[in-house]
């Protein structure tokens, strides 16, 4: 029998036991494919004794999941989470040269992909010299070994692993200034808090609920996705977000909870038909990941009512620094129309405060940076203490971003400090882009900053000075980009000047660029 020698709780109880309470209902339905939550539960036990006994994997090690959403990403993610290994997920919307370096830099021994990055990922197998096993969801190819052959010759009993709380289990890569991604070290006990946040207060989820995920399980949505499974919930996972597709399904299968971004909602409100769908079983819509205009806001409480929650978070404070209830959105919008641009208050696992260069606590109604401290903040960065030790200060997470915070403790996002832009729900680090532009050879100089954009919340634009007698088109310059970088992560506009602004020091004045974009709005984020 297995021993139960746990410290309080990790995450994969709560997995086995909603495997168990639900075993034979209908758990996650992904393009077509259904499993129920006792389908997940054996195959993610099989998979998590097929890491420790066929691929000779220990507690500690790492597992890299770069593929698409589909029924089995959650086998794996939940069998990593048994197995007492540290999961790494890699957004498959990143390019494959993007994805090896999150992989080589985390040390991962195994990687799991599917069928559409499968042969990007076998191209550049060389610059991945930790990894000793590739396995694919689908057909695999040469060299790589089949994702159900693997998992049909393993056990379905959970192993036994002994795990505490204390225990790592995700690196959550996220970029930086420089533009070198960092991986956020997560331990079960931070990611059972920030579960416990967004159940508590922010999104909560029964077994009656069903659940429409748009985004990408490497991201937010994995934590929408574990959320909804622990509790009983019907999920059901998107491979791309189509708004007649979204309405349609709400339709058809009565989804009640709706997690997004500003740009799905902004899809959603915008599509021509949405009057005519039945969206009437919808409790509950969430969006996050960067500042929703307040004109669009207004829209899509007068389509959707009093059923928007906003939350404020980011992979250094596990998505959970801020909230936004519906029924704050309904005061707001009937008695103080301005606080629809606020975040929301802390969660109550967090403290959060507004200080000044020197970490002074600032006045009410100040700008200042935000900094955050509670139960969801990471353990630092992986084999990065440098940049760990400029982001966690005196136990205090500095998020970089510039807001305030009013007498009732509501926090309103007016900049940031950090130099990213926040893009559909995705960051994009200026110097990673400008890394890419400086490759041209008609280009001198460039800079790209973030300009307001209603779709997508903001998009990357590139200035670039051209070196004298050259020419360069702006299509042209956006073409080198995409065959270079993701598509998110491309400029989406490109202008040209005679020099950029420098600051006293000679750096580039971000600010005066950005400036004119966001003149005359009440933040700039």
């Amino acid at each position: 029998m297995r021993k139960e020698t746990y410290d309080k709780v990790d995450v994969g109880i709560l997995i086995s036991r909603a495997g168990k309470w639900y075993s034979d209902r209908v758990g996650v339905i992904c393009a077509g494919k259904e499993r129920t939550f006792g389908d997940i539960e054996r195959n993610s036990n099989r998979f998590a004794n097929g890491l420790l006994r066929e691929c000779g994997l220990v507690k500690g090690d790492l597992v890299g999941i770069y593929a698409d959403n589909c029924v089995e990403y959650l086998e794996v993610l939940f069998g990593v989470l048994k197995s007492g290994m540290v999961g790494v997920g890699v957004n498959a919307m990143l390019s494959a040269n993007e994805a090896a370096f999150i992989i080589r830099d985390s040390g991962a021994r195994v990687v799991v992909t599917s069928p559409r990055v499968a042969n990007a990922i076998a191209a550049i197998k060389e610059k991945l010299p930790a990894v000793e096993r590739m396995l694919c969801i689908g057909q695999p190819l040469q060299g790589m070994i089949d994702y159900e052959g693997f998992i049909s010759k393993q056990s379905a009993s959970r192993p036994d692993v002994a795990l505490t709380e204390d225990d790592l289990a995700q690196l959550f890569y996220t970029g930086g200034t420089t533009g070198v991604p960092k991986g956020v070290m997560l331990t079960h006990r931070i990611v059972l808090t920030a579960l416990t946040n967004m159940h508590a207060e922010f999104c909560h989820i029964n077994r009656d609920d069903v659940v429409l995920s748009p985004g990408s399980l490497a991201h937010a949505n994995g934590y929408y996705s574990l959320l909804a499974f622990i509790n009983g919930a019907k999920l059901i996972i998107l491979g791309g977000y189509d708004a007649s597709e979204v309405l349609a399904t709400i339709e058809r299968e009565k989804v009640t909870v709706h997690p997004g971004y500003p740009v799905t909602l902004t899809r959603l409100i915008d599509h021509p038909d949405i009057r005519k769908f039945d969206l009437s079983s919808l409790r509950l819509l969430t969006y996050g990941a960067s500042p929703m205009p307040c004109d669009k806001l207004r829209t899509a409480l007068e389509i959707f009512g009093p059923r928007l929650t906003q939350g404020y978070g980011q992979a250094e404070a596990l998505m959970t620094i801020t909230f936004l209830t519906p029924e704050d959105h309904a005061a707001a919008l009937a008695h103080n129309p301005h606080r629809l641009a606020s975040c929301g208050k802390p969660y109550m696992t967090m403290e959060i405060r507004i200080v000044d260069e020197h970490g002074s606590d600032v006045p009410s109604g100040q700008f200042g940076e935000v900094i955050a401290r509670g139960g969801v903040c990471m353990m630092g960065y992986w084999n990065n203490p440098e940049a760990t030790a400029q982001t966690i200060r005196d136990g205090w997470v500095h998020t970089g971003d510039i807001g305030w915070m009013d007498d009732e403790g509501y926090v309103y996002l007016v900049d940031r400090k950090k130099d990213v832009v926040k893009t559909g729900g995705e960051n994009v680090y200026a110097r990673e882009v400008e890394d890419v532009l400086s490759e041209h050879p008609a280009i001198a100089e460039a800079a790209v900053v973030g300009v307001p954009d209603e779709a997508w919340g903001e998009a990357v634009k590139a200035i670039v000075v051209l070196k004298a007698g050259t020419y360069a088109s702006a299509d042209e310059i956006r073409r080198f980009c995409k065959q270079r970088l993701s598509s998110y992560k491309s400029p989406k506009s490109v202008e040209f000047a005679d020099d950029l602004p420098k600051t006293p020091a000679g750096k580039i004045s971000k600010k005066a660029l950005r400036d004119p974009y966001w003149a005359g709005r009440d933040r700039r984020i």
